[in-house]
């Protein structure tokens, strides 16, 4: 069979040829199956493409039988929030084409890809700010995926404290991460602190005594240029230069305005709407398309009001684009303005369109401007900003303006004293034309004008950094309990004049909220957390703010937000004000909600806040927006694949079109039934009686048996009825709490048996070595053995008592009030003890220890210390090849005697804090597909 060759790939992929260097690093790369050092490419190269060649190598390797030389996972990783996700675009492109592939090439990479293992040639996902129960990227380790992230992101999960994570998931998310992975790093000169992270995250990698060997460490290659030296860089050559695409993408001219505006704020605004304007006129395009670029959110924000009460609706289409907005928000903006400016949009519109934005669209956004008005930046954050004004040439009539203030006395909050020596130095090389004077931005004058420059004053300055040392890696390991002394996670990514990491902020509409406007008074927190537990927070409902800027909302100071949209940058000032407004938010602490104010609140937390509170719109943040925020969690549970809820309160029957007299006299009837000691199902069934004639296509599951909880307010009266869909979904899997042990009735025996089948066929698809399948295989024979302890049985029958009689369960029936049930040792903890009871079950196995740990930890927990519960013990007995097993006795692995600190050292230096992380993630993954095929297979 001829070898497979990119130039093939590409062509059928896109509908054209790739650019000469796209071809040859392809070729380098099926020869030497290592990548460069370093990529080192400008603007509009097309970098994306590394996507395409990297999937390449995958699917070449696969064919040969050589999978283990490249990655399954492409991991591609921006330093900025990334709004219009260009790299995610061309990821969903690749996926299409190889789900239906229409060349007989594009069969042979879908056939290769699927080889690896996986349920698809390719998935592809965007890597967002997660939260408990959300598991997404990880399902499957032998699946070929393509994700798209932040530095954030990426690199908190790779240290063991992924943001917005549960502390549960950090070993999966870590583990997967630093094994069978490439993590491309674009615009890498802005990640400095991030890949000496990695390097030595690397170092560690390599210094197990038992290295993974049939899985390799995480593959890092920066893109763009890097302030760190070393290496072979791999750089455009003459053929690239000589190639006509490229040549028309750096010759073409783009002339900008130096314009020089006071720094108040009002007048930075007006100057910047003035010159949108005038350059919107004298544009030569019958429908121009204009980008203005600003440095602060607020900015944007002011600029877009100013530009929205000019009434110019009937002469352009106006759009706000910042990176602080709500995944689902987000996702809406983006689509609209790619339909309009995406670099391959054929646009008929004959309607112009300006667009106001931050930082968010410098980096990774495939956007074609013809016109750019700009706020002075540092020079290497000029040069992205042009990277999309006339991005592929064609245009050749590209106009644009900066707009500075002489540079200012002071640093920059956000560029330090670069902004001011970028604008005295293109000050000093700009040409003087018609009273101002005038860069030209292209590639080539840029590269031509600074050609022998020592570029460290113009340029955005990297912070001191942090070094990953041995110490911080041992804590950081470390996952439940975390250590009371925790790295500095942020200063590891960003340089230790970083800010805190972000708060992540949901609101919800179904939250009882005090006649002041306050939320709960603290009489009112119970109900509030039971909608919280019923109802969790998922991320694609989360907006990440800076703690700062959180506390001045609450506090009623909006005018003191100072937000940018740039990863990473500390914090613009203190917050000294008085409070205007003392509003509670409700906090995640641990594993249960509390109420706090705006002082309570800390780095990294969760807080919900009632939609009345108001606060962000459909663009995003907006802190003096005061309507009702949009409550997003149904449609996130939909998007995110679990199974429906509604709170239903007066709120929403007034949401769903019931007039105000017919809500009083529907809540009365309920009240006074509750009152009766109605069941739920009872005060449900009246409750639909009334407002059958308002159910619409979408809410025709509440007619088929849901599940119910009620929820009460503090004086004991009706609050909300809670109604879930009894069909369990793909998303409602997890591991992390009790309430993934109720989606249909599995008998022990069968859960334990399907669990180790499906850690043999994983663990065989990633080509693990012989002695980790068997481990694989073991625990998860045993793993949830403990569940045979009775009171855990008891729970487990709870929700149908007649289910499998005789039996033993690992899974019991959905039903009301799940995860709210924690009593005595964990299961476990009572599996572990089984075995060290009967260790010659784990016999035929190479590393005991090994085995006794992966069920110890599947569940997150006893990472390096088991929860220390208060237990008698307790006795029963379990059926294993044909032999009956009784156990007695308490698992005491709690207590600090027991060993269990010691195994999960002694097993961190012999397989590397990644290494083990991985194993348990085989497990974990194992668990949760078999849990699913469970569900799906009862329920037909």
């Amino acid at each position: 069979m001829k070898a497979l060759k990119f130039v093939d790939f590409f062509r059928d992929i896109h509908g054209y040829p790739p650019l000469p260097w796209q071809a040859r690093l392809a070729a380098q790369l099926v020869r030497d199956h290592e990548w460069p050092d370093l990529i080192d490419l400008p603007t509009a190269s097309g970098k994306t493409a590394c996507l395409d060649i990297a999937l390449f190598h995958s699917a070449y390797c696969a064919e040969r039988g050589e999978a283990w030389r490249a990655a399954r996972r492409i991991v591609l990783a921006v330093d900025r929030r990334i709004i219009v996700d260009s790299a995610a675009d061309r990821a969903e492109k690749l996926r299409k084409s190889l789900t239906r592939p229409r060349t007989a090439t594009l069969n042979r990479i879908a056939r290769a890809l699927k080889s690896l293992g996986g349920s698809e040639p390719l998935l592809c996902e965007k890597l967002r700010g997660g939260m408990p129960r959300e598991q997404a990227f990880s399902l499957d380790p032998a699946q070929p995926m393509i994700i798209t992230s932040t530095v954030d992101q990426v690199g908190s999960r790779l240290l063991f404290r992924g943001y917005g994570v549960s502390p549960y998931s950090y070993p999966i998310h870590a583990g997967l991460l630093g094994h069978d992975t490439l993590l491309l790093v674009d615009e890498a000169h802005l990640s400095a602190p991030f890949l000496d992270t990695l390097d030595a995250i690397r170092a560690r990698q390599l210094q197990a005594e038992r290295p993974l060997n049939s899985v390799r460490p995480v593959r890092v290659v920066p893109l763009s240029a890097t302030v760190r030296a070393g290496g072979v860089p791999f750089r455009l050559d003459a053929k690239d230069l000589a190639n006509k695409t490229l040549a028309e993408r750096r010759s073409a001219k783009k002339p900008a305005r130096l314009v020089e505006a006071s720094g108040r704020s009002a007048d930075r605004v007006s100057v910047l709407a003035h010159e949108a304007l005038h350059l919107y006129r004298r544009l030569d395009s019958a429908a121009p398309k204009i980008a203005v670029i600003v440095n602060r959110v607020r900015t944007a924000r002011a600029l877009y009001d100013a530009l929205l009460k000019q009434n110019l609706a009937d002469r352009f289409d106006l759009q706000l684009m910042i990176g602080r907005c709500r995944p689902l928000d987000r996702d809406e903006v983006t689509k609209h303005v790619e339909s309009r400016v995406g670099v391959d949009v054929k646009d008929a519109n004959d309607r112009g369109l300006i667009v106001v934005a931050t930082q968010t669209i410098e980096v990774g956004a495939d956007l074609d401007f013809q016109g750019l008005v700009t706020e002075c930046a540092a020079l290497d954050a000029l040069r992205q900003r042009f990277g999309r004004l006339d991005r592929l040439g064609k245009f050749r009539k590209a106009q644009a303006v900066i707009v500075g203030d002489g540079g200012g006395a002071e640093d920059d909050p956000i560029y330090g004293a670069a902004l001011r020596e970028a604008w005295s130095w293109l000050s000093s090389v700009g040409k003087k034309i018609g009273g101002f004077a005038v860069v030209d931005f292209s590639i080539q004058s840029v590269e031509r004008l600074t050609k022998g420059m020592d570029l460290g004053q113009l340029n955005t300055k990297p912070g001191l950094q942090l070094s990953l040392t041995p110490i911080h890696i041992d804590l950081l390991s470390q996952t439940s309990p975390t250590p009371m002394f925790d790295p500095d996670v942020q200063a590891l990514l960003h340089g230790l004049r970083s800010g805190a990491p972000d708060v992540h902020v949901v609101w919800r509409a179904d939250l009882p909220v005090a006649s002041g406007g306050s939320l709960l008074d603290v009489s009112e927190l119970d109900a509030a957390a039971a909608l919280l537990e019923l109802n969790p927070p998922t991320s694609l409902e989360v907006l990440s703010l800076p703690l700062r800027d959180v506390r001045a909302w609450l506090q009623g100071r909006a005018d003191e937000t100072g937000l940018t949209d740039i990863e990473g940058v500390p914090e613009i000032e203190a917050v000294n004000g008085v409070e205007s407004k003392r509003r509670f938010v409700l906090r995640r602490s641990g594993n249960r909600w509390e109420r706090a104010s705006a002082r309570d609140i800390k780095p990294g937390d969760t807080i919900v806040a009632p939609s009345t509170y108001g606060g962000c719109d459909s663009f995003g943040f907006a802190p003096e927006f005061t309507k009702a925020v949009v409550d997003l969690s149904s449609r996130a549970r939909e998007e995110l694949k679990r199974s429906k809820i509604v709170s239903i309160t007066e709120r929403w029957l007034a949401a769903i079109g019931v007039d105000i007299e017919q809500r009083r006299s529907i809540w009365g009837m309920l009240q006074k039934a509750l009152g009766s000691q109605a069941s739920s199902r009872e005060l449900f069934a009246l409750l639909m009686e009334e407002i059958s004639s308002f159910i619409t296509f979408d809410l025709k599951w509440l007619s088929n048996q849901p599940v119910l909880d009620v929820v009460r307010n503090a004086a004991g009266k009706l609050h909300a009825i809670v109604a879930t869909d009894a069909v369990v979904c793909a998303g409602d899997l997890s591991d992390e709490d009790f309430s993934s042990s109720y989606t249909v009735p599995v008998s022990l025996q069968e859960h334990n048996a399907g669990v180790a089948r499906h850690a043999r066929r994983l663990a065989k698809k990633l080509s693990l070595e012989a002695e980790h399948v068997k481990h694989l295989t073991c625990a998860g024979s045993f793993h949830d053995v403990g569940k045979a302890e009775p009171r855990t049985q008891e729970v487990l029958r709870s929700g149908a008592p007649e289910a499998l009689p005789g039996q033993l369960l690992a899974k019991g029936k959905r039903r009301s009030g799940v995860g709210r049930v924690e009593f005595s040792e964990r299961h476990e903890a009572y599996s572990v003890a089984f075995l060290r009871q009967y260790p010659e079950l784990l016999k035929a196995v190479a590393d005991p220890d090994l085995v006794l740990y992966l069920i110890g930890t599947h569940h997150g927990r006893g990472r390096a210390l088991m929860p220390d519960r208060s237990d008698d013990g307790s006795a029963f007995a379990v059926e294993v090849a044909g032999r009956t097993l009784p156990f007695e006795g308490a698992p005491a692995l709690g207590s600090l005697g027991a060993g269990w600190a010691a195994r999960f050292w002694r097993l961190n230096r012999r397989y590397g804090p990644w290494g083990i992380a991985y194993l348990e993630s085989v497990l974990r993954l194992a668990d949760w597909k078999c849990s699913a095929e469970e569900a799906k297979s009862k329920r037909a």
